[in-house]
């Protein structure tokens, strides 16, 4: 097995079992693909998407979910108040299930919010990650601010994603 701090982001995402694009219900990609003829802010490719759940060592539940777009808008510095109030609204009452966000999973994305609004780097949601594909987590994480010992509340998952688990050496 790898260790996780050696595991690069290529081999990472090769290991993550994520959606598939066309599994992704018509109004989660309005919202959320930059694709999408809507202007909002935090649109993402499901790839990077997928980058971010591996950064932030989450998993693949509607909890890490909620945590992952939480963090993705947070991030974005043109996801004001209002809109925030209005994603959660949609995603809690017209999001079909299992992509429908349940109560406890608001505060959920709160967290995430909370934590891409003080990373270092903003806008990871326009990104390009293809410089960095071949970089350790680890030096990634700390390019981008992502430190365990700042945020181990933040960044505890129910089922957390261990690369190293999943990686070949």
């Amino acid at each position: 097995m790898a260790s996780s701090d050696n595991v690069t982001l290529a081999q990472a995402y090769r290991a993550f079992q994520g959606d598939q694009q066309c599994d992704i219900p018509f109004i989660v990609w309005v919202l959320e693909n930059p694709d999408s003829p809507l202007p909002v802010p935090g649109r993402i490719y499901l790839r990077e998407h997928d980058y971010l759940h591996i950064l932030l060592n989450r998993g693949i539940s509607p909890e890490d979910e909620a945590f992952v777009v939480g963090f993705t808008l947070g991030n974005d510095p043109r996801a004001t108040d209002r809109f925030l109030r209005f994603f959660k609204f949609l995603a809690r009452h017209f999001y079909p299930e299992p992509y429908r966000f349940q109560p406890g999973h608001l505060s959920i994305f709160d967290a995430g919010v909370q934590l891409g609004r003080q990373m270092k780097i903003k806008g990871l949601c326009s990104w390009d990650f293809s410089p960095h594909l071949d970089q350790p987590l680890s030096s990634l994480r700390a390019k981008i601010g992502i430190y365990w010992e700042d945020h181990p509340k933040m960044l505890a998952s129910e089922k957390p994603w261990d690369p190293a688990k999943h990686c070949a050496a």
